[in-house]
């Protein structure tokens, strides 16, 4: 089951500039963070949609045994 994106506009600063894992927070500044989808949102008239990315397989969230039973193997 595919996870729905947050609001672009709700998310922190770290997540919202690809800094971060977009579901759990995790630092990428050190990994090669994996596109989780573009995350939509609106503040008045400005878009402030935004491409997001997630923790690589192995780190962050996407450790642990549920891994390999994700639909897409690289969603945290």
């Amino acid at each position: 089951m595919k996870r729905e994106l947050p609001d672009a506009a709700s998310l922190p600063r770290p997540r919202y500039s690809g800094w971060a894992c977009v579901w759990c927070g995790h630092s990428l500044m050190n990994v090669m963070g994996v596109p989780a989808g573009r995350a939509h949102g609106w503040i008045g008239a400005h878009d402030m949609s935004v491409e997001v990315f997630q923790c690589p397989p192995g780190v962050g969230c996407a450790t642990g045994p549920d891994e390999a039973a994700l639909e897409h193997p690289a969603e945290c």
